[in-house]
């Protein structure tokens, strides 16, 4: 893993555990995720007048990923707001954030890549799932597949499913834009504007199926100046976070050392959660977020 790689990412992991934290402590409904990605799209609307040049050379298959992973962000969107609302931060964000790190890696093998992977950055990855798991325990005695048979959980798989697909569709996107012949612009730039019409095209899906959501569409009709301002502000966290995400991406071999690393987030948000929240810094939770920390170093050394 490059240094620039390694810079960009762990800045964007300090970022994805805020805004995940506040968004907790909005116990958010999906229309508070769709109003911070309008907000995403208007700040970064000046990208389709600077990067113009871009827009004219994007390719039809670029431009069907991003129709599809618009779609599957704003699914992801309302998973990861029906696991918070249902269930702690500290259970349900380090599980629908470290899933992802295998599941990358294991679609990355079956593509031919896994060589691109180094032997070290495996073992990393498999401490950063266990500590993951072992996270959300109140004791050791207590390590069961019971304690995982709560109506938070598959919001929070199906959310690690819909961050594993649209990673591989942005990293999948930003290698086709970055390989074009004569490419008028640099990895920022492509990331940058690639930014902005994610944005639009998340923005898009999410009104179509929050519209037809009555609840949902209920909270975002009755949204007031207070709700907007936050989540203009959420919306500015979120673009930064994945912007220097999908940045990085253009340093690295594989994405899998993106995905693995930013789960730095994870320790950082089960942090916040003891020292903001009250919530129990249990043995078990102490421990996971010591072996998320070691295999992230592992993986940075791979």
């Amino acid at each position: 893993m490059t240094l620039s790689a390694f810079l960009l990412v762990t800045v964007s992991a300090f970022l994805h555990a805020f805004w995940n934290f506040l968004s907790k402590r909005r116990n958010p409904q999906a229309s508070f995720f769709l109003m911070a990605t309008v907000a995403s799209a208007v700040i970064l609307s000046p990208m389709l007048v600077i990067f113009r040049a871009g827009l004219t050379v994007i390719t039809p298959a670029v431009w069907g990923l991003l129709a599809a992973t618009g779609a599957v962000q704003s699914i992801y969107y309302v998973f990861l707001a029906a696991a918070y609302r249902t269930g702690d931060l500290s259970h349900a964000y380090p599980l629908a954030r470290s899933l992802p790190v295998v599941f990358v890696a294991l679609v990355s093998v079956g593509l031919g890549r896994g060589e691109q992977i180094a032997p070290l950055a495996y073992a990393g990855f498999a401490l950063v799932t266990i500590g993951c798991i072992l996270l959300p325990q109140p004791r050791f005695s207590d390590i069961h597949p019971k304690h995982y048979l709560h109506k938070w959980v598959p919001f929070a798989l199906l959310a690690a499913v819909c961050i594993t697909c649209y990673t591989l569709l942005d990293d999948q996107s930003l290698r086709i834009l970055r390989s074009l012949p004569d490419t008028p612009l640099t990895p920022l730039g492509w990331a940058l504007l690639f930014g902005e019409l994610e944005a639009v095209s998340i923005a898009f899906f999410m009104s179509i199926f929050l519209f037809s959501w009555k609840p949902e569409r209920q909270a975002l009709l009755q949204a007031r100046g207070p709700e907007w301002r936050t989540a203009a502000l959420m919306g500015v966290i979120i673009l930064a976070t994945y912007g220097l995400a999908l940045t990085s991406m253009a340093y690295v071999n594989n994405v899998s050392y993106v995905i693995a690393f930013r789960q730095l987030s994870i320790p950082i948000g089960a942090a916040l959660g003891i020292l903001e929240r009250k919530e129990k810094a249990t043995p078990p939770k102490l421990a996971g977020i010591a072996l998320v920390v070691v295999g992230l170093a592992l993986a940075a050394m791979g």
